[in-house]
């Protein structure tokens, strides 16, 4: 069929609400295409929108839109992507479109929709894309109409049932990615899968197929990229791997294969390679590392042992990206990776050694952007300012590496992001130079030794950092004015004291705060809905919980337990509409059972023991409690009354409900 595809303006299409068709395509008939589609095609779409809320469409999406064909004005094309919310039904306007060669559905907010059988009429498609939009249940028999389909993608839904029956009769494919949904069963050889003989991208990533042996099978496709990420496949890998020679991307991690690496050199279009987090063991094949295109490689968390052998002619290797750690090697691995000159990404975690390492042994590499060290035993002297390491680090791992003083040696690293030197022995103060890093972006210190900051209560304000982990260290005093950029900021399990600095109130993209566990007084900020979590657990503050929760506020969880907090409950908590957990116990708060908070959707966990709550524990209406999404709810040790009628929680959601002896309720 010859055709001239004409793509309408998706913003202009949004107008439709507030303009009639006619008037619409004769005022805008200057915009390409316009008059290619027609007018049943145009009421049918009308109608299509009007099913659903489209508040949340972006507007300046310039790849949303409609294309119809030049002759017979027939729809061939739709593409609204992160626009519709509400259900797709089975008599929507949408399956009037069967001249549909292309339909791009995916990001929207299909609630609770299953995937309607009526898709199944629209067999002219060749591209049906409805990722992440939240389908559930299983992929409706009619699929099997779709026998022009040659992409496929249902991706991260919650969509259930067998992958032989989805793919029968669908010889056509090319691409299939049903990754993130709950698919389940064996793969049998003799599935419909192993039938598709034009599939050259397959993607079964997280998903609950049972345990299985990968069938042989696989190597009678042409498969040019394929994942089994995440699922229980268990055994060797077949040999017949081998056979898929324009494989150029192989992802089989978070699975529980066993034996030796399988043998890839056949593979030589191969860039990509992740086999991590399974149970294989052996060496390192001496021909993985001389693969003319492979470019990343991650075998970590295995049981790997023995040397790496790299050829003198190393410089023309591609590998970029090498991932070793959490598997047996021992230090004579060292050598020949920093033949590796063109890396960028190395992790050797947990590495095995008898001795400290130098960080100079990694001065060949001066590309390097990402070291990972973690685990292993790191020569002090090496973290000196006198000592070498490649000036191009973006992120550097050193967590647990037994080191004692803070490391001197970052202050040449002018590009570094990412920091980590978490579950060390540092001690002494921060110094006030590591704020100076002109793009440090994340900073993770916990687990120390650490008592305090250098300089000056503003040290950290014009810092870069936006993520700042300092728990579990002995840090003490005041809280330092934050950085003006920061959005995470977790400083638990310490010793700060004093007022919680009014100052966090004008951090604007400030989201999660952790100060539990300190020696924190006075009050609790004002602004503490503007967090999306808040955690001030076990801190000696006082006063009410202020009453200025603003409407719509992000809050999601906040924990205030184990304070000196007295007042009531704020009435304002109700404007919070995310909030998910909620704990005010063991503080002095008196005030009656807060049946108000039952209008809080969301709300999972509610735990007020140990406080002055009093009055009657039944619902003024005699009936339900509410609290529809409640799992958790904690009142014991207070002054309620009364008792709990038959059907207080027939509308909770949950598989079971255990009530402990002092008045814990728990579901599960």
């Amino acid at each position: 069929m010859s055709q001239s595809l004409m793509r309408l303006n998706f913003l202009l299409l949004l107008l439709l609400s507030c303009v009639s068709p006619s008037i619409f395509f004769t005022v805008k008939n200057h915009v390409v295409g316009l008059v290619a589609c027609g007018p049943h095609q145009i009421q049918a779409f009308t109608q299509f929108k009007n099913e659903f809320d489209t508040h949340a469409c972006n507007h300046s999406e310039s790849l949303n839109g409609v294309w119809c064909d030049n002759s017979t004005g027939a729809v061939t094309k739709i593409r609204l992507r992160a626009c519709l919310s509400g259900t797709l039904k089975p008599n929507s306007s949408l399956f009037q479109f069967h001249q549909l060669c292309s339909l791009d559905l995916s990001h929207n907010n299909f609630i609770l929709s299953s995937l309607p059988s009526e898709f199944g009429m629209l067999n002219k498609l060749e591209v049906l894309k409805l990722f992440s939009n939240g389908f559930l249940g299983q992929v409706p028999s009619s699929f099997s109409n779709l026998s022009m389909l040659s992409a496929l993608d249902i991706s991260d839904n919650e969509l259930t049932g067998s992958l032989s029956t989805l793919v029968r009769n669908l010889g056509k494919l090319t691409v299939l990615d049903v990754s993130r949904n709950h698919f389940s069963g064996t793969l049998n050889p003799n599935s419909s899968l192993f039938e598709l003989y034009h599939l050259t991208d397959l993607n079964l990533a997280f998903n609950n197929f049972t345990a299985s042996s990968l069938p042989y099978e696989f190597g009678n496709l042409k498969l040019e990229v394929l994942s089994v990420t995440s699922n229980s496949f268990f055994g060797q890998v077949p040999p017949t791997i081998s056979n898929l020679t324009q494989l150029t991307e192989l992802y089989l991690p978070t699975n529980d294969f066993t034996g030796s690496l399988p043998l890839l050199q056949n593979l030589t279009k191969l860039s990509y390679l992740r086999l991590s987090n399974n149970h294989f063991s052996g060496t390192i094949p001496s021909s993985l590392l001389t693969m003319p295109f492979l470019s990343y490689i991650h075998l970590g968390r295995n049981n790997l042992r023995g040397s790496i052998e790299v050829p003198n002619s190393s410089s023309l290797s591609r590998l970029e990206s090498l991932y070793l750690g959490e598997n047996h090697f021992e230090g004579k691995i060292l050598e020949p990776i920093s033949k590796l000159i063109n890396l960028k990404d190395l992790d050797i975690s947990y590495l095995k050694t008898s001795y400290p390492i130098d960080l100079s042994l990694f001065s060949s590499l001066k590309s390097l952007l990402l070291l990972d060290l973690s685990g292993v035993w790191i020569s002090q002297a090496s973290l000196s300012l006198d000592s070498y390491i490649p000036s191009t680090l973006e992120a550097l791992r050193l967590k647990q590496c037994n080191i004692s003083d803070f490391p001197n040696i970052l202050k040449t690293l002018q590009n570094l992001e990412y920091i980590s030197l978490t579950k060390n022995k540092i001690s002494g103060k921060i110094p006030e130079w590591l704020w100076s890093l002109p793009r440090l972006s994340s900073v993770f210190i916990g687990k120390n030794w650490l008592t305090g900051f250098e300089g000056s209560s503003k040290v950290l304000v014009n810092s870069s950092v936006q993520m700042l982990m300092l728990d579990a260290n002995s840090l003490e005093g005041a809280l330092p004015h934050l950085p003006l950029s920061i959005n995470y900021l977790s400083a638990n399990d310490n010793y700060f004291r004093g007022d919680i600095p009014l100052s966090i109130c004008n951090r604007s993209s400030l989201e999660v705060l952790d100060l539990s566990y300190n020696n924190f007084t006075g009050p609790i900020p004002t602004c503490m809905s503007n967090f999306l979590i808040l955690r001030l657990r076990k801190n000696n503050l006082e006063g009410s919980i202020p009453d200025k929760c603003d409407a719509n506020a992000p809050l999601q969880s906040l924990d205030l337990g184990y304070n000196r907090l007295s007042g009531k409950l704020p009435r304002s908590l109700l404007n919070c509409s995310a909030l998910q957990f909620l704990s005010v116990d063991h503080n002095k708060i008196e005030d009656t059972f807060p049946f108000s908070l039952k209008a809080l959707q969301k709300l999972q966990i509610l735990i007020l023991r140990s406080n002055k709550f009093y009055g009657s524990i039944s619902p003024p209406s005699n009936g339900p409690l509410g609290f529809p999404e409640l799992r958790i709810l904690e009142i014991a040790d207070n002054n309620f009354t009364g008792s709990l009628p038959s059907d207080f929680f027939v509308n909770w959601k949950a598989s079971s409900l255990t009530m402990n002896e002092d008045l814990g309720l728990y579901l599960i």
